[in-house]
């Protein structure tokens, strides 16, 4: 399917040989709603007329061309390039192209973004609004110039040297160092080892100008671009204006083979071992190479629909297997990702306990051979075809809210991978014949694809010190002869067939109604004092989410407890309800689209979930059981503290855990309810006493709040309700929340620590808090002082200064337990810079208290508030928060209309004396990690 069962790992690499690798094909037939063509220049068009959002139109740019087409001198250039389309455009000079879409509320990095990787570059302008034609047709031009027509000046290229150098800081994190010495290896040393897209820092900082530009002039062209265009559009008018504009780009003469590269298979098994000081755990994977299909047929369709069947039990064993105490592992994996255009890959992966490397392996590997050497059972195949099946459904149900980007991705892949476009009802047609003729002998031999040794490599990666034990190739491949050889008993499938809830309920009766006003939702109280909140809508035909609150949360609990607490639900997930085991009851719920979880926050605790229309008795099964009759079983939980412990070997290490304990306790001025995890949280947890806080914070009905949004049948849905939470126990207390009043200490708050770093980098964070007036008008105008400064920082420490790759402005406000805000400012640098661009934030801060705010940047600010409410109001998420809203915090709902009006009430005095009055009297909590000087 599509949407919902596409697996894509982006993984960069792979290549030895050039090769003139002919484009994928594919013979599925494509969709013949959508719009496409090629035109005459060689550039290909997919334009598809869809209604998610409503009004609303997505632009993508799709480039056939990476980081692997860079030579030597080029490395990492292809991203650079990104950047600079940016950066001024041939009818958008400057940051015209920014400034116009942004005073239309599309935003950079929300709506308008771009990737690059290895084979492709991506470009896209979402969610434009398509009532104005004028934006539209400048959002093809801006395609028209992405295409080519990047002016590449040369001060905008010396600028963004410094952003991309931070990027590169940002990004050389320990997971990026263990892939470079693993690549190699990976790709059997392939060119994709050596363009890991952000490139040589040698060649980012000191390439010639003329380097870039004969990258650009080389490879961006028509006959290697494609232009999708989705949305609420008239597709047969847009083609009208593709045509056009787009056929005027002239295809240079003698242009370069685009060539596609090789990543080798293997004669001989290949080892590494990759060690890093910051690395906090071993894992070991064994990865086995494999072509991919060049050409798409429905037998590549059915053999990933086999493959995903395939996983799904395997994973289902594997997490049985996990909860087990003697369990080796700390995680095991199996799985598949395509390693680059020409070549995919399926491995094997665990993490192993210390001083259990060799026994984890074998672990894994033995329920890998239990499946070669048994195969699965019928019942597996029978839960997991069922499931399939109704996914299908689902899917088929919720068509018409596929969003625009979700379908523009999916084009962008047919044009570079040909990977299939069918219509819904082909796919539809596809799984009804498809599913069902699939057989345990298909899945069985999916076994094959980890047989093939010579061509596979064990990659290693973990932590450099002197205690972690580091298995060799001999001692992995003894290990997995030894596993080959012993005795296996096959898999028994234990799943139970009895009701979720086998006591016989009666509907409870509703006592009182109520209304929220501003909305369409009705309100019940049932009679055992739970209050009920319905609102049907049509946004998602196959979704009714559900939320629920009480309120107490941990600030009832006391600080010794509080390490307890913070398992209480987990322990019920690991464990199951009623008469089911987790495992069990994973099983059970075979074709239910129905989801459940249980969170305990400092004021409240609550329930999350959501189900199908036609499976919500069983989500009202699950809530009712989860209050009723919640399992605490002591085996799962062992397992996991086993794993916890493991993990808290090399804890030490982990620099950005260093970071946020720091942060933590600055910001709560070092209360002692604040919760570090590490070896004095681990050892204060128990279990009995995380099982009795389970059922003291859930154990009354009267006390909560459940709140339904979606495509609900009152007349079916409510008696569900009516059965399940009217039966619910209640005690009738009224219970609140603490206030412990924990929060930062008055004044500065300044503490600045050095950490051992294989890369210097400094990171920042600077945060101001204080008391607040808790109405729509004062959030609304935190967020855009919040804005207002993100863009100064963009322009101040981002691009004059060179100094970060991007600074982090993000406002918060809360209303309990008492009425504060938050500002929080974050950014990475060189440690030589941190003291100035820290000058510069404070700057920032205090200029806008007295000068009037960039009226543009108020407007597009303004306009993106207007842009992004009509989009929420299309979703249930927003009604639920309205409602949520409402019944915590006493918040009215306010119309689009009043809205509107109040955003564009808001004018640059008006900013300036909100800035002055909320930053009159804050709280500063700033924290600084330098490497340190060994």
């Amino acid at each position: 399917m599509t949407s919902n069962f596409k697996f894509s790992l982006l993984v960069c690499f792979s290549i030895l040989g050039l090769n003139t690798f002919a484009q994928y094909t594919t013979t599925v037939p494509t969709n013949e709603e959508i719009k496409t063509g090629k035109l005459e220049n060689g550039m290909t068009y997919y334009i598809m007329h869809n209604e998610e959002p409503k009004d609303r139109a997505s632009f993508y740019f799709v480039q056939n061309v990476g980081a692997i087409l860079e030579d030597d001198a080029q490395n990492g250039l292809a991203h650079f390039l990104e950047h600079m389309a940016f950066n001024g455009l041939k009818n958008f000079p400057g940051k015209n192209m920014l400034d116009y879409l942004e005073k239309n509320g599309i935003l950079f990095g929300r709506d308008i973004n771009a990737y690059t990787a290895q084979d492709e570059t991506v470009y896209n302008l979402s969610n434009i609004p398509v009532a104005s034609e004028n934006l539209l047709d400048s959002a093809l031009l801006v395609l028209h110039d992405w295409s080519g027509g990047l002016l590449l000046e040369d001060k905008e290229i010396e600028s963004e040297r410094g952003v991309i150098h931070e990027e590169w800081r940002t990004r050389r994190n320990v997971r990026k160092r263990l892939g470079d010495q693993t690549s190699p290896v990976m790709y059997n040393n392939s060119k994709y080892a050596d363009r890991d897209v952000i490139g040589s820092l040698d060649v980012i900082d000191n390439f010639e100008h003329s380097a870039l530009r004969d990258y650009y002039e080389k490879w961006y062209r028509p006959d290697l671009q494609a232009v999708v265009i989705v949305g609420d559009i008239d597709a047969e008018k847009m083609e009208a204006k593709v045509k056009a504009l787009f056929s005027k780009i002239p295809m240079p003469k003698n242009a370069a083979e685009r060539t596609y590269c090789q990543v080798e298979d293997s004669k001989e098994l290949a080892y590494v071992a990759a060690k890093d000081k910051e690395a906090g755990s071993l894992s070991i994977m064994w990865l086995f190479r494999r072509d991919l299909d060049t050409v798409k047929t429905e037998a590549t369709l059915r053999k990933g629909m086999v493959k995903s069947m395939f996983s799904q039990m395997l994973k289902s064993r594997i997490a049985e297997k996990m909860k087990e105490l003697e369990c080796s592992a700390v995680g095991m994996e199996l799985g598949g990702f395509d390693m680059a255009r020409t070549k995919g890959a399926d491995y094997i992966y665990v993490s192993p306990k210390i001083g259990k490397e060799l026994e984890a392996f074998a672990e894994v590997l033995t329920e890998l051979e239990r499946v070669k050497r048994h195969g699965f059972t019928q019942s597996e195949l029978d839960r997991v075809k069922i499931q399939t099946q109704r996914s299908y459904e689902s899917y088929y149900a919720n068509r018409a809210k596929i969003s625009n980007d979700t379908w523009a991705k999916q084009l962008g892949d047919l044009y570079l991978k040909s990977e299939s476009f069918p219509s819904i009802e082909w796919e539809m047609a596809f799984a009804a014949k498809t599913i069902p003729a699939i057989t345990l002998e298909d899945v069985n031999a999916m076994v094959n694809n980890y047989s093939n040794e010579n061509n596979s490599a064990l990659i290693l990666k973990g932590p450099e010190n002197q205690t972690q034990y580091y298995p060799t190739k001999e001692e992995l491949l003894a290990v997995s002869a030894k596993v080959k050889a012993s005795e296996i008993e096959a898999y028994v499938d234990e799943a139970g067939d009895e009701p979720l809830v086998a006591k016989e309920l009666n509907p409870a009766k509703i006592t009182d109604t109520f209304k929220i006003e501003g909305t369409d939702a009705k309100g019940y109280v049932l009679e055992n004092g739970a209050r009920v909140i319905v609102l049907p809508t049509e946004y998602s035909k196959d979704n009714i989410s559900m939320s629920s609150f009480s309120f107490g949360g941990t600030s009832l609990i006391s600080e010794k407890d509080l390490a307890s607490a913070d398992m209480a639900t987990g322990i019920v997930g690991m464990s199951g309800v009623g008469e089911f085991n987790a495992t069990q009851l994973k099983k059970k719920l075979t074709g239910k689209i129905v989801a459940l979880s249980a969170s305990l926050g400092e004021l409240t605790e609550g329930f999350s979930g959501s189900a199908s229309p036609q499976d919500f008795e069983t989500l009202m099964q699950l809530l009712y059981l989860n209050f009723e009759a919640p399992r605490f079983e002591e085996a799962p939980f062992n397992a996991q503290m086993a794993r916890i412990k493991n993990y808290l070997a090399n804890i030490g290490v982990d620099n950005m855990k260093a970071l946020q304990d720091t942060i933590s306790l600055a910001s709560t001025n070092y209360s002692s309810r604040t919760l570090l995890f590490g070896e004095e949280f681990v050892n204060q947890i128990d279990f009995n006493r995380a099982s009795e806080i389970y059922k003291e914070r859930f154990s009354d009905a009267s006390d909560f709040t459940f709140i339904f949004v979606g495509n609900i049948n009152e007349e079916v849905h409510l008696a569900m309700i009516q059965k399940y939470i009217g039966n619910i126990s209640s005690i009738n207390r009224k219970e609140s929340f603490v206030d412990h009043k924990v929060g930062p200490a008055k004044g500065k708050t300044s503490k600045i620590f050095n950490r051992k770093m294989a890369v210097p980098k400094t990171t920042v964070s600077y945060s101001l808090s204080g008391d607040f007036d808790y109405t729509l008008k004062n959030r609304l105008m935190l967020n855009v002082v919040s804005q207002l400064l993100s863009k100064r920082y963009m322009t101040t420490i981002r691009e004059e200064e060179g100094g970060s790759y991007g600074v982090g402005c993000s406002p918060s406000s809360l209303k309990l337990p008492t009425p504060k805000f938050a500002i929080n400012i974050n950014f990475d640098t060189d440690p030589a810079k941190c003291d100035r661009l820290v000058e510069i934030v404070e700057e920032e801060i205090v200029r806008i208290q007295k000068e009037a705010c960039n009226a543009a940047d108020l407007t597009e600010i303004k306009n993106n508030f207007i842009k992004s409410r009509e989009e929420s109001e299309l979703k249930n998420d927003f009604w639920m928060s309205v409602i949520k809203n409402n019944m915590m915090l006493g918040s009215e709902f306010t119309s689009k209309e009043d809205y509107k009006k109040m955003v564009e009430g808001i004018d640059a005095s008006a900013v300036k004396k909100f800035a002055k009055k909320l930053f009159k009297k804050t709280n500063t909590v700033e924290v600084i990690m330098n490497p340190s000087a060994e």
